[in-house]
Parts: structure tokens; C-alpha cells; sequence
């Protein structure tokens, strides 16, 4: 395992030190207890998905990241980084962070979705797409209008559209993938594309380039097919947070409305 893993996934530690702690390390004078380290393998070893076992090595390199960080922390604390106007500033908008986080839990403890709710707002999306069509598209993002109707031209003399795209498009996935966007269901497309797409047949290619923030976007569809939403268990997880975000946003709401705001 790399240092820098092990690194990310000692942030996410929580670290205690007991009262009559062992050390493992003196760093400067501070110690770096035993406990620390224990919990810090604890971390990576969960982390790992049963890749990575406790072992006389991990601690080895676990307890050489603790000392690094120490030193690292240290050196920073010396040199007063911690008192600098930016350093606080983003300490204060981090600890705001937190404190929302940790209201939206704790609003979240009374909030209760029931299979019921789960159904019926299944029902409801159901309902949306039931006559609604999904489209398979590709794109090529183009930086001027003048590049993309060129594009289009080389396409209606038979240029493949995945080759164009992983040479002229200037989305960097699409060197990889043909500029492949996936699934998407016209029902829920930003209203532009879905009117680019909606009259495009299998096979076809837009016959002007759609203007974006982004550049001149040229589109084909490789597939068309009947919407069809995946059956409830799968989708159970989205919905629920979709549920719970609702909740969130009227405890908000409601929040603001007893607020006296001038």
C-alpha cells in the first residue's frame, strides 16, 4: 500500500490518547502513543475491503506516516501557519461545514421514511417516464461554431464519429471513450439538449452544433429505447435520499421562517 493511501485514510482516524499512554515515538519531544497507531491500522486494515491485514509491516509504515505528520505539523506550528489570516479563515468555513453536517444528522433522527413513502414516490417517477424515451448519445465539444460545422461536414462524408471525437473534441474523456455520454432520458435533460436530441433518430447526427458554455457541441445518437425505470429495490437508496433531502430543505425552511431576518 502507498504512503500517500495510507495518508488519506489516517485522516478519517479518530484519535484518543489514554490517560497512561505507551509511547511509540518521541518526535521533538511529543509523544506519539500506541493507541494512535493502533487506531490508524485499524483504519486502513477497514478500509482495505479485507486487502490489507495487520501485520508487523503496515504498523512499520503506519507509525513512519504518524511521525511524518508529526514533524510535518510541527514545522508548520513554528512557523505561526495556524495564526495566518487564511489559515483561520478556512478553519472558520470548515467548522461551518461541520456544524451544518452535523444539524442536517441530527434532523435526520426524526425523519422516518416509510416503505410507503419509498412507493409512492417511486410511483410518481414511474408515472414521468412512462412514455418518455431514453437516448444514447455521443458528443463532440468543438471550440468554435466555424471547428464544429466542419466537423459535421466531415461527418456527412462518411468520418467516423468516434474517431473525430477522440482527435478534434476538446473533452478530454472523449479520447478514451468516443465521446460516449451514455443513457439519459429525455424527460430529465436540461431542456436544450433534450430539444437537439428528441429528433434524432438511431444512427443520426445533429445537423447544427448546440452552443454551450463549454464550446460548440455536435451529437449523435447510437440508440433509442422506451423508457424504463429500474424496479424499486435498485433504485430504493436514491429515493430515500431524495426523501430526506426534501425533509431537510423544510426543516430549513421552516428554520428561516422563525428567524428574525432585517
Amino acid at each position: 500500500m502507498k504512503h500517500s493511501r495510507i495518508a488519506a485514510l489516517l485522516l478519517a482516524a479518530s484519535i484518543s490518547v489514554p490517560a497512561m499512554a505507551e509511547s511509540i515515538a518521541m518526535v521533538n519531544g511529543k509523544s506519539i502513543d500506541k493507541t494512535d497507531l493502533d487506531n490508524a491500522v485499524a483504519v486502513v486494515v477497514q478500509n482495505s475491503n479485507g486487502n490489507v491485514q495487520d501485520s508487523p509491516a503496515l504498523r512499520q509504515q503506519v507509525k513512519d506516516t504518524l511521525i511524518n505528520r508529526e514533524v510535518i505539523l510541527q514545522e508548520a506550528q513554528s512557523r505561526k501557519l495556524d495564526q495566518q489570516p487564511a489559515f483561520t479563515k478556512r478553519l472558520d468555513e470548515i467548522r461551518q461545514d461541520m456544524l451544518r453536517e452535523a444539524l442536517f444528522a441530527d434532523l435526520l433522527k426524526t425523519v422516518k421514511i416509510s416503505d410507503a413513502q419509498l412507493q409512492d414516490r417511486y410511483n410518481q417517477t414511474q408515472s414521468k417516464f412512462n412514455g418518455t424515451k431514453d437516448i444514447h448519445a455521443r458528443q463532440i465539444t468543438l471550440g468554435s461554431e466555424a471547428d464544429a460545422q466542419k466537423v459535421i461536414d466531415s461527418l456527412k462524408k462518411g468520418a467516423k464519429f468516434e474517431e473525430l471525437a477522440k482527435t478534434r473534441s476538446l473533452d478530454p474523456a472523449a479520447k478514451q471513450n468516443g465521446g460516449d455520454m451514455g443513457w439519459g432520458n429525455l424527460a430529465r435533460m436540461e431542456p436544450q439538449l433534450a430539444e437537439v436530441l428528441k429528433d434524432l433518430k438511431k444512427g443520426q447526427v445533429s445537423s447544427k452544433p448546440m452552443q454551450t458554455r463549454v464550446g460548440w457541441i455536435v451529437f449523435k445518437v447510437d440508440d433509442v429505447r422506451d423508457a424504463k425505470l429500474p424496479p424499486l429495490e435498485e433504485v430504493k437508496p436514491q429515493i430515500e435520499r431524495q426523501l430526506q433531502e426534501e425533509a431537510i430543505a423544510k426543516a430549513v425552511d421552516d428554520l428561516r421562517s422563525k428567524a428574525k431576518i432585517q
